[in-house]
């Protein structure tokens, strides 16, 4: 029987955690133990985390740093396997069990996620379909990233670029940006993957740790595990799921995110061979393009954001790469 050690780290999201423990201690499939690292002012008391003693938790404090947090709950694990589990994600009850009979039948697998769904307008949703051909235009032009089917009319001008994502199926652009168009099947193989919820081989979470230099509530850090993990070994399920629920406490804005979300793909492209196809030409001419997409839309402070992003990346200038 495969055991498994769940790693959650969190930062004043006190009522998200009991939650998910909640989920976890109902779980059909059982946990070795769970390893809670908490970089928040607001602690939890022993009597708290008592009423779940079955999950055998561990509970640690540590500096904020959402990858510091990973990385110290993975080192304390004890287990071949590390369920990764964000704090505000929702745990259905068959999800780790589906996961772990798929490691039996896939045992080249390295990181398994089921489908990860977040609310959007009112809708829980894992995917955003490219609905228009300006739009699929636009991303095809500007290397952009595509996380969706590709579900606009066949025209003169979309359909040679439909037949070319069909082709390419999922795969990261010269840009950096990752395209995910094909979901076929019982699974899916993704280049890169938000791994909020996902169990992964303990080995490679030790060889390729997440970047403790990204800010501290770790944008990209599953962009830079996934580019290190072997060619199609991260499977996603199409039959499990959980939900997102995008907690806004410690949650940056928009704005914010795209900006250090790009700055860690930059970070990446430069210190990852791995992504030597990623040249920086094609990185900003897909900020451009974010640029003049929000002009159109009269946003003005991305347009700004977006004008920061080409003048530093452009200069060599990365936030990331002078930290130690």
């Amino acid at each position: 029987m495969i055991e498994i050690s769940v790693v959650i780290p969190t930062c004043n999201r006190k009522a998200r955690v009991i939650s998910l423990l909640r989920n976890l201690s109902a779980s059909t499939y059982p946990f070795k133990e769970v390893i809670l690292v908490d970089s928040g002012e607001d602690r939890f008391a022993k009597e708290e985390l008592d009423q779940f003693i079955p999950l055998n938790i561990t509970y640690r404090n540590t500096a904020k740093s959402v990858c510091l947090q990973r990385n110290t709950g993975i080192s304390l694990a004890t287990t071949d396997w590390v369920f990764v589990c964000d704090d505000d994600i929702e745990v259905p009850l068959t999800y780790v069990e589906k996961i772990i009979t798929h490691i039996n039948n896939y045992p080249d697998a390295c990181a398994i996620s089921g489908v990860v769904l977040q609310q959007e307008n009112g809708r829980w949703q894992s995917k955003y379909p490219v609905t228009s051909v300006v739009t699929l235009l636009w991303k095809y032009f500007f290397c952009q990233s595509i996380w969706g089917d590709i579900a606009c009319n066949d025209t003169l001008l979309s359909r040679g670029i439909k037949k070319y994502y069909a082709a390419r199926k999922n795969f990261i652009t010269k840009a950096g940006w990752p395209v995910l168009t094909d979901f076929a099947g019982s699974y899916f193989h993704a280049p890169v993957y938000g791994l909020g919820a996902s169990v992964i081989r303990r080995s490679f979470l030790l060889k390729f740790p997440y970047e403790e230099k990204l800010d501290k509530h770790g944008i990209g850090d599953n962009y830079g595990l996934s580019i290190n993990l072997p060619a199609g070994s991260i499977h996603v399920l199409n039959n499990a799921y959980v939900y997102h629920h995008q907690e806004k406490i410690n949650r940056l804005q928009k704005i914010p995110q795209h900006y250090r979300r790009v700055m860690a793909l930059d970070y990446f492209r430069t210190t990852n061979k791995r992504l030597g196809f990623v040249k920086k030409r094609y990185l900003l001419w897909s900020v451009f393009g974010h640029m003049l997409l929000a002009a159109v839309h009269l946003e003005r402070d991305m347009v700004l954001v977006n004008l920061k992003l080409i003048l530093q990346i452009g200069s060599g200038k990365n936030i990331y790469a002078a930290r130690k």
